[in-house]
Order: structure tokens, then C-alpha cells, then sequence
């Protein structure tokens, strides 16, 4: 909404998954590395391509949260 209320339409947003948290060591950097690499993704990547990729994209909502 604040996205399209400043005329980003297509503003790239990486989700990520939660609980991070977790006993296994190795799991835990497996999920780091993953969301590192997709922040370095969208910030690497050409405006239109990411324009293209992220225009009407829907965002599921948390489980805690309750849409009004």
C-alpha cells in the first residue's frame, strides 16, 4: 500500500519466512544464505526486470495477522 500510495508499483519486497530460528545449526545458515541471496538479487537487478517481475505480485498475510 505505501508502495503504490508513492508510485512503486512494482516496489520488490523479500519475504521472509519465519520462524528463523531453529536447533540445527546448519539449517539456520541454509535459510540466512537463501534470503542474503535474494536481497542480493533484488539489489543487483535492472529496475524494469524487477518492475516486470514484482508488478501485481500479492503478499500473503501472516498467520497473526487478521486483514480488516
Amino acid at each position: 500500500m505505501v508502495g503504490e500510495g508513492i508510485g512503486h508499483v512494482s516496489l520488490p519486497i523479500v519475504v521472509v519466512p519465519h520462524p528463523l530460528g531453529d536447533r540445527d545449526e546448519r539449517l539456520i545458515e541454509a535459510r540466512g544464505a537463501a534470503i542474503a541471496s535474494e536481497c542480493a538479487r533484488v539489489l543487483t537487478t535492472e529496475a524494469q526486470v524487477l518492475a516486470a517481475e514484482f508488478s501485481g505480485k500479492q503478499y500473503p498475510l501472516p498467520r497473526g495477522v487478521m486483514p480488516r
